[in-house]
């Protein structure tokens, strides 16, 4: 009886291990390398940094179903900040073709192509975001996000772009967000919300002479702001930039009554990658241990 008992423990536990042998070689083997950008080149004038990012929280806003309240304030962050460095640099004082002039807004075929890197970064990272047709992206149709450089603005609250400086200079209104926007709840994200009010432009300007155009340029010079953000300290802003990015470009309020979402709508943030990394790394020595259980437990019934 006993050694009919040990042949089917034996049996069964190489059953067990033939399992998990092939399971395990079944596995991919995922590249621990990431590749660096920007992939374009200086001509076509997409500066991305996205050589270290693996984009907390866009799986969870849009990896299921494309909702623009969801997910474009998400992937607006994470395109913000890999474009801060170079938005707020100033365009060097030496003379340009006229057909490349500085001073004109980012082109949307130029947009076009950092939304082509993002992507490629996206896939990298096996991030895959439902496309809401086949003539509409997610990121330029879809959620409508356009990158500046701060020299095609006219922000005086926000910053300095006197000439001689290679970036724009903070105000004390932008520098003031520093404070107002380390909280990414709901009470947090509503004050980020009226520190960025002292950044509108107020009348005409030589870049805008309409009531519109002003409107247009407040909230671009908001975003700019947030941008400056990123550009300071991503981890520690970038889900609060998120929620204010919600509340400022798809919130269902008039521009004018821009709120934040509540804390029980469970809204996604962007998070930093580190954050993400830790949490992952620590599910994953779990995960690793699991497929040796059942060996484990076959030794221990043969050893009894």
């Amino acid at each position: 009886m006993k050694k009919s008992l040990t042949l089917l423990i034996l049996l069964l536990c190489s059953l067990l291990f033939s399992t998990v042998l092939s399971n395990l070689l079944a596995e991919p083997v995922q590249p621990n390398t990431v590749p660096a950008f920007p992939v374009e080149t200086q001509a076509q004038r997409c500066r991305l940094d996205l050589s270290n990012e693996l984009f907390g929280g866009v799986n969870e806003a849009c990896g299921r179903n494309l909702d623009r309240s969801r997910c474009c304030p998400v992937l607006a962050a994470w395109l913000f900040a890999a474009h801060a460095r170079s938005a707020l640099q100033l365009p060097a004082p030496a003379p340009t073709p006229e057909s490349s002039d500085p001073d004109e807004p980012m082109k949307p075929d130029d947009s076009q192509k950092c939304v082509n890197t993002l992507q490629s970064a996206l896939l990298i990272k096996q991030i895959k975001i439902p496309q809401p047709n086949s003539s509409c992206d997610a990121i330029l149709c879809f959620c409508g996000i356009r990158l500046h450089q701060i020299s095609s603005l006219s922000c005086p609250a926000a910053f300095n772009v006197s000439s001689g400086f290679k970036n724009a200079t903070p105000t004390a209104a932008v520098k003031n967000l520093e404070k107002e926007c380390r909280n990414s709840s709901y009470s947090g994200c509503t004050r980020c919300l009226g520190a960025l009010q002292k950044l509108n432009v107020r009348g005409g300007n030589k870049k805008t002479t309409t009531e519109r155009g002003s409107k247009m340029m407040s909230k671009d010079c908001k975003l700019m702001g947030l941008t400056s953000l990123l550009a300071r300290n991503k981890t520690a802003y970038i889900p609060t930039v998120s929620a204010v990015l919600r509340a400022i470009m798809y919130s269902p309020h008039p521009p004018h009554l821009n709120k934040c979402s509540p804390d029980q709508e469970n809204m996604p943030l962007a998070v930093d990658s580190l954050q993400f990394e830790r949490s992952l790394s620590s599910s994953s020595h779990l995960f690793g241990v699991l497929p040796f259980l059942p060996l484990v437990i076959c030794i221990v019934l043969f050893l009894l």
